[in-house]
């Protein structure tokens, strides 16, 4: 592998439960990953185990409590984990694509704009960004017709493929990617394998929780395995 996209070494992270008399419950203790352009890698492991604590982690949305997140931002390796809030919300804008298993709905704003939106915040036309997430949404199954309707009266499944789409509307150096076909049936999900595929085939860096296994064999190229004492395995 060349040098990393997204190298975490080190990680600790624990939780104060206040409602259960200040238990503290660890989560995540020395844990290490590196990926690098092209490359995907999956974690794995029972529930409760850390994937998704560290996935949080990564995007920023967690803070750790020791360790650094080695980042390759515009050309510069950035420690997300010690980075000020303005700048890991531009590392969001440009370098790290989030796909969590939900979507936050808006009331009354269409499926439409919600995909436009980031490609539109990258300096896109309103046109042109319509254009293309028009394009994506058919491609994702989701009809012409359900475009200028809120994603708050679609189904799950669909919800998700809006999700999908709004992050995939633009390209990025790192995708960290959570269960993103957990509520799709079997051509949606091939659909999505096509996708990161082809993000992948394009340098994206990829992080991600694939408990589907077809989803796994199709685009992992390594397992990283958490235990409960998070002592993580590849294979």
């Amino acid at each position: 592998m060349n040098q990393p996209m997204l190298h975490a070494r080190g990680i600790n992270k624990s939780f104060l439960l206040h409602l259960q008399g200040g238990v503290r419950l660890d989560v995540l203790h020395e844990a290490e990953l590196a990926v690098g352009a092209g490359e995907c890698i999956t974690l794995a492991g029972a529930s409760g185990t850390g994937k998704s604590s560290l996935l949080k982690a990564l995007y920023g949305n967690y803070l750790v409590d020791g360790g650094e997140i080695l980042i390759r931002h515009l050309g510069q390796q950035v420690d997300l984990a010690a980075a000020a809030p303005e700048l890991v919300l531009a590392i969001r804008r440009t370098t790290i694509g989030y796909v969590s298993q939900f979507l936050r709905a808006i009331p009354r704003i269409a499926a439409i704009d919600l995909v436009a939106e980031p490609l539109v915040d990258r300096g896109a036309s309103g046109h042109e960004a319509k254009l293309r997430a028009a394009a994506l949404l058919e491609r994702l199954g989701i009809p012409s017709r359900l475009h200028g309707l809120p994603p708050a009266t679609f189904s799950g499944g669909e919800q998700q493929r809006v999700n999908l789409a709004r992050t995939f509307i633009c390209p990025w150096p790192i995708l960290l990617l959570d269960e993103p076909t957990a509520s799709l049936d079997t051509t949606n999900r091939n659909r999505v394998i096509d996708l990161i595929r082809e993000v992948k085939s394009q340098g994206c860096a990829i992080v991600g929780i694939f408990h589907d296994p077809q989803l796994h064999d199709a685009v992992s190229d390594l397992r990283l395995l958490f235990s409960e004492s998070t002592a993580h395995s590849r294979t």
